[in-house]
């Protein structure tokens, strides 16, 4: 019985050293399992950050070309848009000339020179020499620079008769002189105070262009006499033709400036 006993509690102590071992072996294992899996999770981590920096780069570089397309896309675009006012401009400037030698209202021109302005240069000096434009030659035209030298022939001899009378008036004595005088043409100095060369300088300044140069001249020759209030008219005319023509000229310079820079 001793003997059985004693085998029992060895088998029991045995038995027990046993399940001491596994347990260990197992939290060993457990151990083991949880440095696998938390190294695995580093390493995993590890990669997907390194997966993640190499992304991030590839976004950033990606953005910085798109930017630098975008750049040149718009640069390419701003320069077709100028390039498309630019012409715009030339063809409305020329339509502005064709409607000016023609005598015509210039409204619709104008307004087609504004929208072209606002692709090359909003606040230029171009929109002030268009705001200038009186409102009737919008609307109903200028005379032409033919017309105003017909109209300045067709004014001659009332400027010879009225010339010689001052702008207060006079009687009959002195508008029978003054009839008598107009129809007895005299040699002048051309660079003279007489009225034919007045008039000689007036035709000039008409046939060389200079619109503004001859109006000034006409006023100031006549002022003074009773002709002044009967070429008030033809002056007014031709001042706003000359506003007209400096107005054309500015674009036309603009429009070549701009064309070749």
């Amino acid at each position: 019985m001793k003997a059985a006993a004693a085998v029992k509690e060895l088998q029991e102590k045995t038995e027990q050293k046993l399940m001491d071992e596994l347990q260990r072996k197992d939290e060993e294992a457990s151990q083991q399992v949880e440095k696998v899996q938390e190294l695995a999770k580093a390493e995993l981590a590890a990669a997907l950050a390194k997966e993640k920096a190499s992304q991030i780069e590839q976004i950033a570089e990606a953005d910085l070309n798109i930017d630098a397309l975008c750049m040149a896309f718009y640069a390419r675009s701003e320069e077709a848009r100028q390039s498309h006012s630019v012409h715009k401009l030339a063809l409305g400037t020329l339509a502005l000339e064709e409607a000016l030698s023609s005598g015509s209202p210039i409204r619709t021109e104008v307004d087609q020179l504004r929208k072209s302005l606002e692709g090359i240069d909003k606040d230029s000096l171009l929109e002030l020499a268009l705001s200038s434009l009186p409102e009737d030659v919008l609307k109903y035209g200028s005379d032409t620079r033919m017309e105003l030298k017909q109209k300045f022939n067709s004014l001659k001899a009332t400027i010879r008769h009225f010339g010689l009378i001052p702008s207060g008036g006079g009687g009959i004595l002195t508008h029978a002189v003054a009839h008598v005088a107009s129809n007895i043409k005299v040699e002048e100095d051309p660079s003279g105070d007489g009225v034919e060369s007045l008039i000689s300088r007036v035709e000039d300044l008409i046939v060389g262009g200079d619109l503004t140069a001859a109006t000034e001249a006409l006023t100031g020759g006549l002022q003074g006499t009773a002709a002044e209030e009967a070429a008030a008219e033809w002056v007014k005319q031709a001042r706003k033709c000359a506003i007209a023509e400096q107005t054309l000229t500015l674009l036309h310079s603009y429009a070549s400036s701009i064309t070749f820079t």
